[in-house]
């Protein structure tokens, strides 16, 4: 059998696999040391290396290190200055003005080189060695140099703005027209720059800047703010309070933005066109006003004031505050604000007044009749009433029960607004037979007038009431106590009727129902002769059958007998009876007298 024989293969050499080897520590090193710069770049406070901004070299530094780098080359602007030329002037802007926007700035400059991946933070790094960046920074003009605004005026043929102007019947609009203007945000960038430079220590050229220009069209004219600036309500003619004078009517003025808005559109450059204003005059003109000023009566009315002469002082006193008030169109008339406070220190004296039936003097007593007066003159000039409280008695001075207005103290009031287009006023005072007048004059714009009138829808008698006291000799009348009135309860519905010029019922209207109480008269009397006047002492009236008390017979005096001759006797004296009282007959009702005050300083129910 034939052997078959071949050569044996080499090993391979032993410093081919130590290459590897060495080959592979190494890329684990470079790896490892790559590692350890990616995670020291990524974790690192400072910023990285050739960072620069507002020509400070931040790399390097952190960023609290940063500020104070900032901070300081702020300073130093502020010692340097650039020139520009505009117009064949020259003008110089300083570094003072400069503002920097610290956090956002040293924010920018951190993050440089960190918004990639971790593997490529150390390429990142390693780069910022080789490749400056200048971060865009927040330095600028706090606001535009005054040197820039002055160059402005400067430039040879400036934009024109559209300008309008106002005549009596026109809005005449001038179109602007399109010029140069300076290009100030590329100005102020340039200066900004050659300041960094400055600061930075380079070379710069100082030659001045040779002001940057740029085409400008004059803005749109906003019609809309042209109308709100040149519209006027109209507004009516009023009368100072004060001064007593009219404050003049102003016309409305207004015009039509859209008709303005195509006429500007049509027009040329620098072309004027107008625009019709349109005038609206309010309803009451100065001359309006002037001719019809209380000019007319709208309502008045006279009442007797009752004695005695404190009640009358009081409504002098009180007339005399209220006489002369204006109202304007819409306010409200308070008798309280005018006639009050009702108080000694006020000017007021103690006069009667009533609660519960009973005349007590109290402070301002009688200033009712004023309130109630002019209340009733309000119905007649149709004016409206605010705020009105009946008595609690018929006051009797009102000539149309129910027309009364009470008022006590800051508690209840008496109101009334001048519901008419013009002002009225009111005039009031006492003439020297106590007669009170109020008159409203006003502007009668539409001849109806009010009369007031009540309908009686029932009536309460009064009565005469009987109280016990012993002070009263026994076997008199009843005395009767006169600090009580005595007159009927009375409720009543009060209406409005309109009446025009020509005396023609327009409307009537029910107003409101009152009812007043009656009030009962007062007598005294002794007990011991309650069922001789007929008294029930359980009700205190009259109302038991008089009980005659049983006559006491006088005795006869007997004769003494004389011895003497023998006589004609003389016949015994007949008795004579005792006189029978007679009892004291009831007052019939009587119609309510007049009031005699009216109390502010007694609870609502007292009558004034």
């Amino acid at each position: 059998m034939e052997r078959k024989t071949g050569k044996r293969a080499k090993p391979a050499p032993r410093h081919g696999k130590l290459a590897v080897i060495v080959v592979l520590l190494v890329l684990v090193i470079l790896a490892g040391g790559y590692l350890g710069l990616c995670a020291y770049a990524m974790s690192s406070d400072a910023i990285y290396p050739s960072t620069s901004a507002a020509g400070v070299d931040l790399g390097g530094l952190t960023q609290a290190e940063a500020r104070v780098e900032l901070e300081k080359a702020l300073e130093s602007f502020a010692d340097e200055s650039v020139s520009f030329t505009c117009g064949g002037s020259t003008f110089t802007v300083t570094g003072k003005d400069l503002t920097l926007d610290y956090d956002t700035v040293i924010t920018q400059a951190y993050s440089v080189g960190r918004q990639s991946s971790f593997l490529a933070a150390g390429w990142n790094y390693l780069s910022a060695f080789f490749t400056a960046t200048e971060v865009e920074t927040g330095l600028t003009f706090a606001q535009t140099p005054a040197a820039i605004l002055e160059a402005e005026e400067h430039i040879t043929n400036p934009m024109v703005e559209t300008t309008y102007t106002v005549t009596d019947t026109t809005l005449d609009l001038t179109k602007g027209t399109t010029g140069q203007a300076i290009d100030v945000a590329a100005l102020e960038e340039q200066i900004q720059q050659q300041l960094v430079t400055l600061v930075s220590g380079e070379e710069v050229d100082t030659a001045p800047i040779e002001v940057p220009v740029t085409t400008e069209e004059p803005p749109a004219l906003d019609l809309q703010a042209v109308y709100d600036a040149v519209y006027t309500e109209p507004a009516d003619a009023t009368l100072d309070k004060t001064t007593k004078e009219i404050v003049p009517s102003v016309d409305g003025v207004s015009f039509d933005v859209a008709a303005a808005q195509t006429a500007l559109d049509g027009a040329e450059e620098g072309e004027t066109v107008s625009v019709p204003l349109t005038k609206t005059a309010p309803e009451i003109t100065t001359a309006k006003l002037n001719a019809n000023l209380f000019k007319d009566v709208l309502g008045s009315g006279t009442t007797t004031c009752a004695g005695p002469s404190n009640r009358w002082y009081n409504i002098d006193l009180a007339a005399d505050r209220v006489t002369g008030t204006i109202l304007l169109p819409g306010e409200v008339f308070s008798y309280n604000a005018l006639a009050g406070p009702y108080t000694k220190s006020s000017g007021y004296k103690a006069a009667g007044t009533y609660q519960n039936g009973q005349s007590i003097d109290a402070t301002a007593g009688g200033i009712c009749q004023l309130s109630s007066t002019i209340y009733w003159v309000t119905l007649k000039a149709n004016l409206e009433t605010v705020s009105r409280t009946q008595h609690a008695f018929n006051s009797g001075y009102m000539p149309v029960i129910g027309t009364d207005a009470t008022v006590w103290s800051d508690v209840t009031d008496f109101k009334f607004k001048n519901s008419t287009d013009y002002p009225i006023k009111v005039v009031c005072y006492l003439d020297s037979s106590h007669k009170l007048h109020v008159t409203i004059y006003g502007t009668d714009t539409t001849g109806i007038h009010g009369e007031p009138y009540s309908v009686t829808v029932s009536t309460v008698p009064y009565k005469n009431t009987y109280k016990p006291d012993s002070s009263i000799p026994v076997g008199s009348g009843p005395v009767r106590d006169t600090n009580y009135s005595r007159y009927n309860g009375v409720t009543v519905d009060v209406y409005q009727k309109l009446v025009d010029k020509n005396g023609n019922t327009v409307s009537t209207t029910f107003l409101y129902r009152n009812t007043y109480k009656a009030s009962n008269a007062v007598y005294y009397y002794n007990p011991a002769d309650a069922d001789r006047l007929g008294i029930d002492t359980s009700t205190g009236l009259m109302t038991k059958t008089p009980v005659t008390p049983t006559p006491t017979p006088t005795p006869t005096p007997v004769a003494t007998p004389t011895p003497t001759p023998a006589a004609t006797p003389t016949p015994a004296a007949t008795p004579t009876p005792a006189a029978t009282p007679t009892p004291t007959p009831t007052p019939a009702a009587q119609t309510p007298a007049p009031s005699e005050g009216g109390g502010v300083v007694l609870p609502p129910e007292a009558g004034n």
